[in-house]
């Protein structure tokens, strides 16, 4: 699966982990900042031969044209994007402007869940994005199996399972996350469900899985532990398989996009000793020296 010239899926080690980081989290939007972190991801992600992608946090309807007119000032013609909003109202206006400027061939849905809309889906089949996240998250069963649950049948709370439900919609490109929960709510699933996603669908897998990191609260009694355990947290989805990764905050690149690019480098070695696998031609692997 390719967006962007970015590609997404595939066997481990033959392309690079894909690396999500956000942008306008809190408050109003700061574009000054934003313009600066976005240019180190880009610049990190293209000295390392790791793919990163913004994905931009819509909070309020004033932000959508301005930080829709960043995406299109700052950000290289063609490359991909993610939008991550909550509200529906905003969801669907956001993808209507998306359309307005010509977007949506780059724009990758942040996200598709079990508590979608009528105005949502609306939304997103008059306005369909290039690719969509769906987050195979089952309030009812948090074990990998919960997780298959939910992407076939919806758990028996949507009259059709989350991938049916996206191939509805026009959604033609697909990426499934899966779903980190909190501390103590069998938060390792979400990387232990990667192979079984992969396996039974086909589909690039990943998740953000530095959200347990961030709720780990007792993490914060151990000074800078707490940030290189949040760095740190995003290798298991190279370790177990999975395409993608939403790091968190994009001020986190210069530290997390290096990081992954050792873990695939080293996952890379190893698929291709023993599985005759080829790293692909803009893999760490090629793109660095030992």
């Amino acid at each position: 699966m390719e967006l962007g010239g970015i590609s997404f899926g595939g066997q481990p080690g033959e392309h690079p982990t894909v690396l999500f980081g956000g942008l306008f989290f809190k408050g109003a939007p700061e574009f000054t900042s934003a313009s600066t972190q976005l240019a180190m991801m880009l610049q990190v992600g293209e000295e390392t031969g790791m793919p990163t992608i913004p994905d931009v946090f819509i909070r309020k309807e004033e932000y959508i044209e301005p930080i829709l007119e960043f995406i299109e000032q700052r950000l290289p013609q063609a490359h991909p994007f993610s939008v991550d909003i909550i509200e529906p109202g905003i969801k669907a206006r956001t993808l209507e402007a998306l359309r307005d400027h010509g977007l949506l061939g780059r724009t990758i849905y942040n996200s598709l869940h079990i508590g979608v809309t009528v105005l949502e889906r609306e939304a997103l089949k008059a306005h369909t994005p290039a690719m969509a996240i769906v987050v195979a998250f089952n309030p009812k069963d948090s074990s990998p199996d919960g997780r298959i649950e939910v992407l076939e049948n919806g758990a028996h709370l949507l009259e059709s399972g989350l991938l049916e439900v996206a191939s509805s919609l026009g959604i033609k490109n697909i990426l499934v996350d899966t779903a980190a929960l909190a501390p103590g709510e069998n938060s390792g699933a979400a990387l232990a469900s990667l192979p079984v996603i992969k396996e039974e669908y086909g589909l690039p897998a990943g998740c953000a899985i530095h959200n347990v990191v961030e709720k780990s609260k007792w993490l914060g009694r151990y000074g800078e532990v707490k940030a290189a355990v949040d760095a740190a947290s995003n290798a298991g989805i190279a370790l177990f398989g999975g395409d993608f990764a939403v790091f968190g905050p994009i001020a986190q690149a210069p530290v997390v996009v290096p990081l992954m690019a050792w873990f695939d480098m080293v996952v890379s070695e190893y698929t291709e000793a023993y599985f005759g696998v080829c790293p692909s031609a803009r893999h760490p692997r090629r793109v660095l020296t030992p």
